[in-house]
């Protein structure tokens, strides 16, 4: 399980969830155990956090939304068919 929540990313000018997005995908997609890796992300009320997660964590894998909270359940790379994250 990965819980991405930090950096902070509920106001304009902060850093954002960008580099934990794409590191959670990263990390979720090279699981060597069978299975999946639920990832959680918090504040997707920002446009740049949910296009970050629907690139790299994939809308298809998306399995719950509540709120400004998301849950991702992402198969390992050698589930997945093709050269991109998705």
């Amino acid at each position: 399980m990965i819980m991405i929540y930090a950096p902070k990313g509920y106001f304009a000018e902060a850093p954002g969830r960008m580099g934990a997005i794409y590191s959670a995908a990263v990390m979720s997609r090279n699981r060597k155990k069978s299975g999946v890796t639920h990832a959680f992300l918090h504040d997707v009320d920002r446009r740049v956090e949910k296009s970050y997660a629907e690139e790299f964590l994939c809308r298809k894998y998306l399995k719950d939304g509540a709120g400004r909270l998301w849950h991702f359940e992402i198969p390992p790379a050698r589930n997945v068919t093709g050269d991109s994250f998705c």
